[in-house]
């Protein structure tokens, strides 16, 4: 199973000219943190939604068989380009055991935790949930999720690479399959870097560099955008010598090296000028990737699930060759990202158990995470597929692959999960100016320790 990605190469590059930053995006910046008022037509579409919403949650759980064959309903968490490959994979599954039939929802990642917990309670969760790293041990602990037969997954578990294999194996027993593991690295518009004159850059000096000569507010241009997420700040974090927990779990971060690393941020944003003036309270992450489609952002972070979304974009579209992936930069105290992995786990009380392990053990296959590698971009959870000639030599996965093998050990203390939000609030706050960064830090101390 393949398909070929990317476009050839076009005679000429494309340079799109981006109108102003307050034309170009979806909603102009917005004084005060407030988002501009609905139009009547978005008002009705909310009202619409919000029907939509209510109907469905009233819906009762779909019966656990039909016409004699199991029924299965998969939540999905991919993105809605990553999820385009899903229907002949299930076709294929179902081909091959005609007993169980396979429903697919699509849950929006950032959505996916609470629906699920929700559902849990309400009784109309899913007879197999993709999991983010984090949930899985919340999730086992809280009893939600049905202990799996190592015996009969031992083959899939030894080629599970290391932190995979522990992101689903706790108190000793088994709880789900990994699917991928994922990272960040550096993605930049190559044709703005050869028009400035400038090499990838390796180190954070250099990047600080790059960011002020590849910004040009006159064309509508910036050097980067900043995410204000706690997941986009660890590489920082952790490159300035930061860390989030000591090693019995007190939290570590109100201390001089995150201070220095929300200040090359704010350098970026406040004396570069090198970040672009929106409000970064919410919608961060679509603005992101808008401006780096649309070639207005030179060079962002994100992970391997972006680049197809990315090469969709206007400014690589026709142009594949324009987007380049390198191994984030080192800091002064190394170079470091942090590592998801998702998992598929059959949640408590499933209908129809085995039939959920078959399923399971068929999307975290070696042919079909093969082809989610190669169609997706994504990194595989198993070990033997990263001899993969084709996986490790693509120019684009393969920063990924090198990142993962040189980044440091990442902070795995299991409240990590609890601390993201808090993190990215306190982020969001210091970034626009409401609060101080050493200030921030000691409010989120204190609120940390304030917890039963």
């Amino acid at each position: 199973m393949s398909q070929v990605r990317g476009n050839a190469p076009s005679a000429t590059p494309a340079t799109p000219s981006p109108p102003a930053w307050d034309r170009a995006l979806p909603f102009a910046p917005v004084d005060g943190g407030r988002a501009a008022p609905l139009s009547p037509l978005g008002l009705l579409a909310l009202a619409l939604a919000l029907a939509i919403i209510a109907t469905g949650c009233s819906k009762k759980a779909a019966p656990a068989t039909e016409g004699g064959r199991a029924k299965l309903t998969f939540w999905n968490t991919m993105g809605t380009l990553e999820s385009e490959v899903l229907p002949p994979l299930i076709k294929e599954f179902t081909d091959q055991n005609p007993d169980i039939q396979v429903l697919v929802e699509k849950v929006p990642f950032y959505e996916a935790r609470s629906k699920f917990e929700q559902g849990m309670k309400a009784g109309v969760a899913p007879d197999i949930f993709r999991c983010d790293r984090f949930w899985v041990a919340d999730f086992v602990k809280a009893g939600l999720v049905e202990e799996l037969d190592p015996g009969l997954l031992s083959e899939d578990l030894d080629d599970l690479v290391p932190l995979a294999r522990q992101v689903v194996t706790i108190d000793g027993k088994v709880w789900g399959l990994p699917q991928s593991v994922d990272c960040l690295a550096l993605f930049y518009n190559k044709a703005h870097l050869k028009e400035a004159g400038l090499e990838p850059p390796t180190d954070y000096d250099s990047f600080r560099a790059a960011a002020r000569q590849l910004t040009d507010p006159g064309k509508g241009r910036y050097g980067f955008f900043l995410n204000p997420d706690a997941w986009w700040f660890e590489p920082f974090l952790f490159a300035f010598g930061g860390r989030y927990f000591t090693g019995d779990g007190v939290l570590h971060l109100s201390t001089d090296q995150t201070l220095k690393a929300i200040q090359f941020l704010l350098d970026l944003k406040e004396t570069e000028k090198a970040v672009p003036p929106v409000n970064l309270r919410s919608n961060a992450y679509e603005l992101m990737m808008q401006s780096f489609r649309s070639g207005q952002v030179s060079m962002i972070l994100n992970g391997p699930w972006s680049i197809r979304v990315a090469l969709a974009g206007p400014a690589f579209k026709d142009r594949s060759d324009l987007l380049g992936v390198i191994e984030l930069p080192q800091g002064p105290a190394g170079r470091h990202t942090p590592v998801g992995v998702q998992s598929l786990i059959v949640p408590k009380g499933c209908r129809h158990k085995e039939a959920a392990v078959r399923f399971i053990r068929f999307l975290c296959s070696k042919p079909v995470e093969a082809t989610l590698s190669k169609i997706n971009y994504g990194i595989p959870a198993r070990k033997s597929l990263f001899s993969d000639p084709e996986l490790r030599n693509d120019p684009f996965l393969r920063p990924f692959i090198l990142q993962l093998q040189a980044g440091n050990a990442m902070d795995s203390h299991q409240q990590c999960s609890q601390l993201y939000q808090a993190l990215t609030d306190t982020l969001m706050r210091i970034l626009n100016g409401d609060v101080s960064p050493r200030d921030a830090l000691k409010d989120l101390d204190s609120s940390w320790k304030a917890k039963p």
